[in-house]
């Protein structure tokens, strides 16, 4: 299991390919999915993809009413 602090790594040329849902979230993403999973009291998960982590993302932000942008 990857520990909750880890954030994945995009090689640069890797972070400049379209995004793709089955890829590792971006270190936005993670950023701002740290910040929200700390305020609504819940686990940060590491391994999750784009579109996983835009989906966890949208859920916080309605959970916590908030306006915290990517």
């Amino acid at each position: 299991m990857i520990p909750p602090t880890a954030k994945p790594v995009l090689p640069d040329d890797a972070a400049r390919l379209p995004q793709d849902g089955d890829s590792p979230m971006t270190g936005d993403q993670a950023d701002l999915l740290k910040v929200l999973c700390s305020e609504a009291g819940e686990p940060f998960d590491a391994s999750l993809t784009q579109s996983q982590a835009l989906t966890r993302i949208e859920s916080l932000r309605g959970h916590l009413n908030t306006d915290l942008n990517l």
